[in-house]
């Protein structure tokens, strides 16, 4: 829901905002929350399940606790960071006052995805659905917002701010007896466990938001709008992808030894490639008829960027750092993240310079293959047998369908 959230956010920019210098203050907006705070929510969020299934049921509690603090934290100096980079760019090009005051929404949205693992320790499903639709509700409200007080993103600010400050002591309200903080004894153990999942990911997908920030630096509103649309990740692929990782992390640290793991993992692994790829092949093959229809004429070249990263599904689909995380050796990520991080950088410049926008579609794509690869060669290297995790048959057939639906519509 988080994630179909902005996709709906993005076509009432697209339909009632024509101004493209508007869209790419809010788009820049975005980027700052995202590309500043991904690494460590992503991170912690990776690893925590896993991390708690090491401890009995009662010290989950204070375990959320600490895991509440390290992202406030984290957050808090995001927020500096933010503000900073902001002041010497301008990027926003919004009163330094007001984009401070953006903090707040930062630090509720960091510091309130623990609750979502809260529900999930707890088994609270209901609460987790509820949780979803109030970030859907709220989120979507903000486009509206705008428009009604004539694209002032000084109110915007404050109402996204209001929101994160009231979801932060909503997460507080989650956490019992919310105010007592003595026990900090898992501070280090979930810095030393979550850090290399953490820097891994400021590496791995780091390099896709200074390629963002690269962008808008090189080209103008216009046709960064059109890769900041083009790159919107599909909501069904982002959900089932990450969620499939999680759940494989947390089987893998408990069930690895078990007879029929391979057998059920297999199995489930079927199940998700068809559930991705048969959507992704109709995508493909008629994206520009998708985004002229669902967002506007002048957002039609998107579908570029949007079908050549559609090819990372074909890596997406594997999951060498689920298993590796799994049996609690995370050191490795950091080493195919790096990997990820100077291939992308690189290729994302110099592509730039040659063709344009779709060529940093093409070195993310390329960027996060390599990643995969070492991650994989790193599983054997393990003694894990990654090639039993893949239903390999409906794996090769589906990604050969795709690259041939993608030249198709390419050429």
């Amino acid at each position: 829901m988080k994630t179909f959230s902005i996709v709906v956010v993005s076509v009432v920019f697209a339909k009632l905002v024509k101004n493209q210098f508007e869209i790419a203050k809010w788009e820049t907006l975005m980027l700052y929350s995202g590309g500043f705070t991904f690494f460590y929510v992503s991170g912690l969020g990776y690893t925590l399940l896993s991390f708690i299934k090491k401890y009995e049921n009662y010290e989950y509690n204070n375990i959320f606790k600490n895991s509440f603090i390290l992202l406030f934290a984290f957050g808090f100096f995001s927020c500096i960071a933010i503000v900073i980079t902001d002041y010497f760019t301008k990027s926003s090009q919004i009163d330094l006052m007001i984009f401070s005051v953006f903090g707040l929404y930062i630090l509720g949205n960091v510091c309130s995805s623990v609750t979502e693992y809260i529900f999930i320790a707890k088994k609270q499903f209901s609460n987790l659905v509820l949780w979803g639709i109030f970030n859907l509700i709220t989120f979507c409200i903000s486009p509206f917002l705008l428009i009604i007080e004539g694209l002032n993103f000084n109110t915007l600010i404050i109402y996204l701010s209001a929101i994160g400050f009231i979801k932060l002591f909503i997460t507080l309200f989650f956490i019992e007896t919310p105010f007592e903080f003595k026990n900090l004894s898992y501070i280090k153990p979930l810095l030393k466990f979550n850090l290399p999942v953490i820097l891994s990911l400021l590496l791995g997908s780091g390099y896709i938001y200074i390629a963002n920030f690269i962008i808008k630096k090189e080209v103008s509103e216009s046709d960064f709008n059109i890769f900041r649309y083009g790159s919107r990740e599909f909501p069904l692929f982002v959900v089932l992808a990450n969620s499939f990782s999680i759940i494989l992390g947390s089987t893998a640290s408990t069930d690895f030894e078990e007879k029929n793991f391979w057998t059920k993992l297999q199995i489930n692994h079927r199940r998700l490639i068809f559930q991705i790829f048969i959507p992704a092949l109709f995508l493909v093959l008629f994206s520009p008829f998708i985004f002229k229809v669902l967002f506007s004429v002048h957002f039609v070249k998107s579908y570029k960027i949007f079908n050549i990263l559609l090819l990372t599904i074909i890596a997406r689909v594997l999951f060498p750092q689920s298993l590796l995380m799994g049996r609690g050796i995370t050191k490795f990520s950091f080493y195919a993240s790096f990997a990820e991080f100077i291939t992308g950088i690189l290729l994302s410049y110099f592509l730039l310079k040659i063709y344009g926008i779709e060529g940093v579609a093409w070195a993310i794509t390329i960027a996060f293959f390599i990643e995969k690869i070492v991650l994989i060669f790193f599983c054997y290297r393990n003694n894990i047998a990654f090639h039993r995790s893949i239903n390999f048959k409906w794996y090769l057939l589906f990604s050969i369908v795709l690259l041939l639906c993608f030249l198709f519509n390419y050429f």
